[in-house]
């Protein structure tokens, strides 16, 4: 079974419960079309895990990384941990797929990855999720 981590700013995102509930959506429709998804703050939250130590994270996530089969990375809040995981994909040559809304400005740097197969720019999440499913379907073939 492929196995898909699910990147995605955890810490001063501006709306923590609606952005973590995306990363949630996103890994159970993962799970819906037959992949393996692993949602990081499900395991190592800032707040419900504060007890985890900043090196624990950093290991367990970068595990988890190299163990995937391909990186579905949130790029709607600004983070130093997904732009160190997207390289750690690139530089192990994991397939990325980028999301985003529409009217978010994005570096250039993380869309030109060479293993992006894949950027979704989207007005709502219900958008987002169908345009997902469409590309997980015809990847996973």
């Amino acid at each position: 079974m492929y196995k898909i981590y699910i990147s995605g700013a955890l810490t001063d995102v501006e709306n923590p419960i609606e952005t973590k509930a995306l990363y949630e959506k996103i890994g159970l429709l993962c799970e819906e079309v037959g992949l393996q998804a692993y949602v990081p703050h499900l395991h190592t939250d800032p707040v419900n895990n504060p007890d985890i130590t900043p090196r624990e994270v950093f290991d367990q996530d970068k595990h988890q990384v190299s163990i995937s089969d391909l990186v579905i990375a949130y790029l709607g809040s600004l983070s130093f941990g997904v732009g160190m995981e997207l390289a750690y994909a690139e530089s192990n040559k994991i397939p990325i797929i980028l999301l985003y809304e529409k009217d978010k400005r994005i570096s250039r740097f993380p869309r030109g990855i060479p293993t992006v197969i894949a950027e979704i720019q989207f007005n709502d999440c219900a958008d987002a999720l169908i345009e997902l499913k469409n590309i997980l379907v015809n990847w996973k073939q």
